[in-house]
């Protein structure tokens, strides 16, 4: 065609004018949602549960404590997925808007504190106080159920956890012998005895021992067992009850001086250490296998092992897990 080239000098090219930023926008990258990167890089079960990924917090858990049974668990994963976010309505003709809630490292806020429980068991000791088992059984296991979940910023709040769980495991195993013992009849009265008995050996806070041994010892004394009634009057004594506590008890040890015996005999020594089965309610002495809960450490004989914890519902029984963690979301060991 023999058209010629035009001259047009050194103008930038295409290239080179896009690099410049002219003509058109780039769209940045999509970012990581705050959401996303708790569950994949956080430590922490909690972490993974307030982001929505229960399935990776329950593999956290079984890994913690070889849970057998997770559907306990089940509100405690929904108010830390419903905790850790915000909504806004930034006009009635606009869609809400979500943002998540943070602590310090950007890792989400956690409803369930040590704080919280430690809260929640002094409205259960109120409970067991005033007598109401029942309300205080279901009280405890709601705490021991959130110590799974609980965030410690600490190796002595992981410690105080630990103490927690303890006490919920005592405070539980008690309070279940004293609910069976009350639904018992009238002609089962050596194995409303033997439940009192052991309610004697839980671990309980001085007030509430006081009340157990009062319990056991006045059923013993109408069951005519002298010997034993003696006994639990003297472990009174040693707590320094109220007045007229202590004054009964001496009456009872005075009473029985004469006939230190008992009308049959219970499967129950007290000189000889031992803890509850949780499944059988009989004793385990010093000495004897014992099969734990991976969760609580509640005690079992050998031949429940498999089974469901009866004390903590989640745990397995003879189950191994790592145990507590004592690192923080990033993986650093806690100070």
């Amino acid at each position: 065609w023999g058209t010629e080239e035009l001259d047009l000098g050194d103008l930038p090219g295409g290239s080179e004018r896009a690099s410049m930023g002219g003509g058109y926008y780039v769209a940045p990258n999509v970012g990581m949602p705050l959401t996303t990167r708790w569950s994949r890089e956080s430590r922490l079960a909690a972490d993974h549960a307030a982001a929505g990924s229960f399935e990776s917090a329950m593999q956290l858990l079984q890994r913690q404590f070889g849970l057998a049974r997770l559907e306990p668990l089940r509100g405690a994963f929904l108010a830390l997925a419903a905790s850790s976010q915000s909504v806004l309505a930034p006009a009635p003709s606009l869609p809400s808007l979500q943002a998540p809630l943070t602590r310090p490292g950007g890792w989400p806020c956690v409803c369930i504190s040590l704080g919280s429980l430690v809260e929640k068991l002094k409205a259960a000791y109120g409970l067991v106080t005033g007598g109401k088992f029942a309300e205080a059984l279901d009280a405890f296991k709601s705490i021991m159920g959130s110590i799974a979940l609980a965030l410690a910023l600490s190796r002595q709040q992981v410690a105080e956890l630990k103490e927690l769980l303890g006490i919920c495991r005592e405070y539980i195993t008690g309070l279940r012998l004293e609910l069976l013992r009350r639904t018992l009849g009238a002609d089962e009265k050596v194995r409303a005895c033997e439940l009192a008995a052991y309610f004697t050996h839980c671990n309980l806070q001085p007030a509430h021992m006081i009340l157990a041994l009062r319990s056991a010892m006045n059923i013993s004394w109408k069951a005519k067992l002298k010997r034993s009634a003696a006994a639990f009057a003297r472990r009174l004594l040693e707590l320094n009850p109220k007045p007229e506590f202590a004054q009964t008890a001496r009456k009872v040890i005075q009473a029985c001086e004469s006939d230190l015996t008992d009308d049959f005999t219970m499967a129950y020594d007290e000189r000889n250490p031992f803890v509850v089965c949780n499944k059988s309610f009989v004793p385990i002495y010093r000495g004897s296998e014992i099969a734990y809960s991976s969760f609580c450490r509640a005690p079992y004989l050998p031949k429940f092992k498999g089974a469901v914890c009866e004390v903590d519902g989640i745990g397995q029984v003879g189950g191994e897990g790592t145990g507590f963690s004592e690192v923080d979301a990033d993986g650093k060991f806690l100070s």
